[in-house]
């Protein structure tokens, strides 16, 4: 038993597409050996799913993020954009809130910042698609019930043998 990362992208038309997880890290990393032509000069909708798996199955997703990833013209990271988000997500940790009564605006304002400009919300046809290309090994049907809870911010409770 484990844990598995799973991510997907959503071009501009709304079809998904799975990316190897390792390729997605390079990216990430900025390895100029890792580039999206298809996805030249856009912000791409990407999906990761933290998957429980058993035997190599996927059994139960545990929580899905849902960020936006700028590519440049060469269909590679925008390192530029993709920093300035790492950035706002780093500053909307409140530290200090907790010493005291005192309400710090930077925080606030940056994690909606954040939230605004590098995350978005999957609408039920995009979670149907992502729960489909988890527990199908065709991506044909996804297991009754199991898209509604990727919407959720606490962990997932889906169990695929139930």
């Amino acid at each position: 038993m484990g844990i598995s990362p799973r991510v997907h992208f959503f071009d501009k038309y709304g079809k998904i597409e799975k990316i190897p997880y390792r390729k997605f890290e390079r990216l990430l990393n900025a390895d100029k050996n890792v580039f999206y032509p298809k996805y030249i000069s856009e912000k791409v909708k990407c999906s990761i799913s933290y998957v429980e798996m058993e035997n190599r199955q996927a059994m139960k997703i545990l929580h899905c993020d849902y960020l936006i990833i700028p590519f440049n013209e060469n269909g590679q990271l925008e390192v530029d954009t993709y920093a300035q988000g790492t950035a706002l997500m780093l500053q909307s940790i409140d530290l200090l809130g907790n010493l005291n009564n005192i309400t710090y605006l930077q925080p606030v304002i940056a994690r909606k910042n954040y939230r605004h400009g590098f995350t978005w919300q999957a609408n039920q046809q995009q979670i149907n698609a992502i729960v489909a290309h988890i527990f199908s090994r065709k991506h044909k049907k996804a297991p009754c019930g199991a898209f509604n809870y990727l919407t959720s911010d606490k962990p997932l409770g889906f169990n695929h043998r139930e």
